[in-house]
């Protein structure tokens, strides 16, 4: 029974029944959809309180992670979902909505998993939070390099980088600073949790009728999310193995370069483009839950061995 409510708790149930209401009951769409950017916000904003007070004061300390941060999110896993999009993904707006999903910052998911799985902590607050200053800069930059064949609103999506990258950064180290967050904590991972139910209701009720009217591209989009996820994840652990890598370390690089903001990406494509960009977050989103559930499975088994392995290493 506990291992059934380590797996299936409050979060998975309302991503399951986020699903069934977006695929049998997609009427409340419109209400959804406009409420999908102020849930995101909260969403980002809640959970960047975890990260400790006085975390960013002492910027020296953190350069070396938020460098990873930036090179395992944009310049590996970034660069892997655009280029095998490029060569496999051939309806416009599904290219899109990968390069959106390439584009956005690592997965918040990422500071609890760390807290879960033992990690060095503060490696990984350290790697989000330099992935989320850079993509103040890169993701705008991915978004107009990869798509300025598209009609866009360049202003709006400045603003909803602005909204959804940098204003929670800013409230949430505000919100630490004054100790609103003791006011917040006890109700944070249910709000987190309706907010992210609003965000898959409103991707599945937009896109879901959408999928079998392209079969191949939509496999595709799931074979990307699968080698992105599982195939770079294996590989970095055999990297950081072959240099001596401590366990906490090596699993805070691997959540940095295998979990992307799927959510936001989502979120900017109803917001800007048509359903069709939507798609592929989505199916990401489906991906990453299977992924972080094997992961739960995985990292339990062996988080309670000692690691015996030296803190030196060469990363």
């Amino acid at each position: 029974m506990a291992r059934f409510k380590y797996f299936f708790n409050r979060s998975m149930a309302l991503f399951l029944l986020a699903i069934a209401a977006g695929t049998f009951l997609p009427q409340g769409i419109e209400i959804a959809a406009a409420l999908t950017l102020p849930a995101l916000t909260t969403i980002l904003t809640i959970t960047l309180l975890r990260m400790p007070r006085g975390f960013l004061r002492r910027p020296g300390l953190r350069f070396s992670p938020a460098v990873w941060g930036n090179v395992l999110s944009y310049l590996v896993l970034g660069n892997f979902i655009i280029w095998s999009s490029f060569f496999l993904i051939r309806k416009e707006g599904l290219w899109a909505g990968m390069v959106l999903v390439a584009a956005v910052p690592p997965a918040v998911s990422i500071i609890p998993l760390s807290k879960l799985f033992r990690t060095e902590q503060k490696f990984s607050f350290a790697g989000l939070a330099g992935a989320y200053l850079g993509g103040i800069l890169f993701t705008p930059l991915i978004g107009l390099g990869f798509l300025k064949f598209i009609p866009l609103n360049y202003f709006g999506i400045i603003l909803l980088i602005v909204e959804l990258i940098a204003l929670p950064l800013i409230l949430s180290r505000l919100a630490v600073e004054k100790e609103w967050d003791k006011i917040i904590k006890p109700y944070e991972g249910t709000i987190s949790d309706w907010c992210f139910f609003i965000v898959f209701y409103a991707l599945v009720a937009s896109s879901h009728d959408l999928i079998s009217q392209r079969p191949l591209d939509i496999f595709f989009i799931f074979f990307i999310a699968v080698i992105s996820t599982f195939l770079i994840g294996f590989a970095v652990e055999k990297i950081c193995a072959f240099y001596g890598v401590a366990r906490g370390k090596t699993t805070s690089l691997l959540l940095l370069a295998t979990l992307k903001n799927y959510a936001l990406s989502g979120g900017i494509a109803l917001a800007i483009f048509n359903k069709d960009v939507a798609i592929p977050s989505m199916i990401f989103i489906i991906i990453m839950f299977i992924y972080e559930t094997w992961l739960k499975i995985r990292i339990k088994n062996v988080i309670a061995v000692p690691d015996t392995k030296p803190e030196q290493s060469r990363v």
